[in-house]
């Protein structure tokens, strides 16, 4: 089941802790699993899994009977301020791609007062940057200082092993076999970042149903085009 938000949209159904290869991240995730803190701050560069990890915890809050939000800023939806009235009534509220809104007097008073409401009601919140909240060009400066309230954690990209574990592990929950061999292949070919590498696999997974054969290296050149 996807976790449904106040504007139509839904977060991906397969995405969960379990799909998520710890790394060096690991006291981070220990801590966003935990729901003990008030406010986490997370961030790093693009491909080190944060919307992952932000709607692996809606899922996780989920299923333990809570009410997660998931807001992507990056959402091609059309997002106004105005989306954030309400999202006090929520238990846990996951704010993405935070960098995008930085700057922006409107947007800024919005977060702002959004933060106040959910720690008012003792609700979680947790939020995605691409950068440190230091770096932030925010104008509002009560904002600024909200956000070093709580754990700040620098997310650190997957090492080269790490990601073979990631596509070999990920494939095998797609019910796919994907040798050492294969997924070396791939990393050596394609963009190594975690988003980038689960789309990949969605269109492996469909053309070797379609096709009935296995995650040879032929195979994957042929599909896509390597």
């Amino acid at each position: 089941m996807s976790t449904q938000l106040p504007l139509g949209l839904s977060i991906r159904p397969s995405v969960d802790f379990a799909g998520f290869i710890i790394g060096r991240n690991g006291e981070a995730i220990s801590r966003l699993r935990s729901h003990l803190d008030p406010f986490i701050y997370l961030w790093g560069e693009s491909g080190t899994g944060k919307s992952h990890l932000l709607q692996a915890s809606c899922h996780q809050a989920q299923a333990e009977g809570a009410r997660p939000a998931y807001l992507p800023f990056k959402s091609e939806h059309g997002l106004e301020p105005a989306m954030l009235e309400g999202l006090e009534a929520f238990s846990k509220v996951c704010l993405d791609d935070l960098e995008v809104l930085a700057g922006d007097p409107a947007w800024e008073l919005a977060v702002f007062n959004l933060f106040n409401q959910l720690s008012q009601k003792g609700a979680q919140l947790v939020v995605a940057c691409d950068r440190p909240p230091a770096q932030l060009s925010l104008k509002l400066p009560d904002l600024a200082s909200r956000l070093t309230w709580g754990p700040c954690y620098h997310l650190i990209a997957l090492n080269d092993e790490e990601r073979l574990e990631l596509l070999i592990s990920s494939a095998k929950r797609r019910g796919m076999s994907m040798s050492v061999e294969t997924a070396a292949f791939l990393l050596q070919r394609t963009p190594r970042d975690i988003h980038f590498l689960t789309l990949l696999l969605d269109r492996l997974d469909q053309a070797s149903l379609a096709a009935q054969r296995r995650l040879t290296i032929p195979f994957v050149r042929e599909i896509l085009n390597l």
